[in-house]
């Protein structure tokens, strides 16, 4: 299929699944942390399957579902169960995943994003219920080995409606949701360490022959990056529409298909027929009792939410008369938003100027030292101190850069690096005055030129006198100074 704008709508459904942010495993003790550690050594009679091993569960990790469930606007019903999820695959030691069927911890939700026509689009959430994870695959090219590290961990599987209507907004969902489980403390959402991902049910509808058509669905299994899923919605959708024009088995099927997305290939491909809800075989876990969340836990875990990211940019916008663009950023990582406001308080107001060094010196930093904001020497205090020594002229915006690097590798505060590395600026008129007598002396015709109407020469001026003064003279008395000598 060729061209820019597609012949059909697309109508697309997202199953999230994150792992939740616990010590421990969801039915017992090991250890959640698998990512990096060693083959099969956090493994334990219970996620290894053995029998007569029996689940215990995870009181932090039901507590960290609700509370995703809470911050997604879902409702808590007053009973919910665990049940077991019946099929065979190699990372499934036990032969059934325990999860949620009929009577998830959380249903009928929602998060707004940004629609394609720029409108507010809410899309709704059907469940988010928690199960426990699987073993992971590791194809060598001789065969496949199975680890178990992973096995039991704490998921959270979060069930959109099919309310997205593009890859973009699917994006926007996501990128959201990653927003809202991190601000919650939920999930620390780390695709790239299998922390996160994602099955995308792909749809096409178009009119043929005075009919509306929906073609059987794609689900796109395991994507784990954003890039796959906007390349994997292209291609599987453009894929649906060839095939129905081509009269492929899709106008006779019923059932939608499951396929992978390989991105060395750039194409899907073909894994099972989708098993429908009959085949695995749901029924209540006969080893835990049904839940029944008591009101005042529901409403502890509401009072404890924090404020969410879209409302804290529009704070950041409307309190701190930031632009849209500084209040994302700051607002993309939930300690860097606390870093400003902190910073913020330590400056005693000044939030552009704050945010200035915090987008740029401070993230600059962190991203060349893959470091996080929590571990860096640099505080809020730090910041807040630079700010305002800045603004009364004690130095140089230049000088300040010079400071924060020695204050990054020293965790110095600016005051005390200002002196030992004598970066104050000279403010002193008479050593200014000497400075400016020479350029003046020195410069005749740029003089003149200022004289016959051309101001812009000033500026050439005053870099003249920082020159001669090593870079160290307050710029404004500088300019004050020459503007009253050379009139």
């Amino acid at each position: 299929m060729t061209g820019t704008a597609a012949p059909y709508a697309l109508v697309i459904g997202i199953e999230c699944h994150v792992e939740l942010a616990t010590s421990s495993k969801m039915f017992c003790g090991c250890a959640a942390r698998w990512f990096g550690a060693a083959p099969n050594t956090l493994v334990c009679p219970v996620c290894l399957g053995l029998p007569g091993a029996l689940p215990v569960p995870n009181r932090r990790a039901i507590e960290l579902a609700m509370t995703a469930g809470l911050a997604l606007h879902c409702e808590v019903p007053a009973h919910t169960k665990f049940d077991r999820k019946n099929y065979l695959y190699p990372d499934l030691p036990k032969g059934y995943q325990i999860s949620q069927y009929d009577l998830p911890l959380n249903t009928a939700g929602w998060l707004e994003i940004a629609g394609d026509d720029g409108r507010p689009k809410r899309i709704r959430i059907t469940r988010a219920h928690l199960e426990e994870d699987t073993g992971s695959l590791h194809h060598d090219g001789r065969g496949t080995l199975v680890d178990f590290n992973r096995s039991g961990v704490p998921l959270l599987e979060i069930v959109s409606e099919p309310d997205i209507s593009s890859a973009r907004e699917a994006l926007r969902y996501l990128e959201s949701l990653r927003e809202i489980l991190i601000f919650a403390g939920v999930a620390e959402f780390r695709l790239e360490e299998g922390g996160a991902r994602f099955d995308v049910n792909v749809s096409i509808r178009f009119d043929e022959g005075g009919e509306t058509r929906w073609p059987p669905q794609s689900e796109i299994k395991n994507l784990n990056s954003f890039r796959a899923l906007e390349e994997a919605v292209a291609y599987e959708s453009a894929r649906l529409w060839d095939e129905w024009h081509a009269g492929g088995d899709i106008r006779t099927r019923r059932t939608k298909v499951t396929v992978g997305w390989s991105p060395e290939r750039g194409r899907t491909f073909p894994q099972r027929q989708k098993e429908e809800v009959d085949d695995y075989r749901y029924f209540p876990e006969p080893d835990l009792v049904p839940l029944s969340p008591a009101p005042a836990d529901v409403e502890r875990l509401r009072a404890a939410l924090p404020e969410m990211p879209v409302e804290q940019r529009a704070r950041f916008v409307r309190d701190h008369g930031l632009s849209e663009y500084d209040a994302r950023v700051l607002v993309s990582d939930r300690a860097l938003a606390s870093f400003f406001e902190d910073a913020v308080r330590a400056a005693g107001g000044e939030p552009k100027q704050v945010a200035n060094w915090v987008t740029g010196e401070l993230l600059r930093y962190l991203k060349e030292g893959n470091g996080a904001v929590s571990a860096a020497k640099v505080t809020p205090a730090h910041i807040g101190e630079l700010v305002r020594i800045v603004k009364d002229g004690t130095i140089s915006n230049t000088a300040a850069k010079e400071a924060f690097a020695e204050m990054w590798v020293s965790g110095k505060a600016p005051r005390d690096v200002v002196e030992s590395k004598g970066l104050a600026q000279v403010s002193d008129e008479v050593q200014i005055r000497a400075a400016v007598d020479a350029v003046v002396a020195e410069n005749d015709q740029a003089i003149a030129t200022y004289r016959a109407g051309k101001p812009q020469v000033l500026g050439a001026l005053v870099g003249k006198v920082m020159k001669r003064m090593g870079g160290k003279a307050n710029p404004a008395v500088v300019t004050s100074v020459l503007r009253e000598r050379i009139g």
